[in-house]
């Protein structure tokens, strides 16, 4: 998937809808090599991304979760 590929995938969830998104995928998509929350400028970066398309980002790296998207349920 690509960065533009992801951008309309967010623009089409319903309210509320979440999108998951494979950890190394989304790394690359913002360029680097992993996601972590030593990087707080990539995290900055993918939330802001987000917030353009009406969507939250979350992301617990020490729960092993996976990086989700969920749609703003009010727009």
């Amino acid at each position: 998937m690509t960065r533009d590929q992801l951008a309309e995938n967010l623009d089409h969830l319903d309210p509320g809808a979440s999108l998951s998104v494979d950890e190394d995928d989304l790394a690359r998509m913002f360029g680097t090599e992993t996601l972590s929350y030593a990087d707080q400028d990539i995290l900055k970066a993918i939330s802001a991304f987000a917030l353009d398309h009406r969507c939250t980002f979350s992301y617990h790296q020490a729960e092993g979760g996976i990086p989700c998207f969920q749609k703003d349920d009010v727009f």
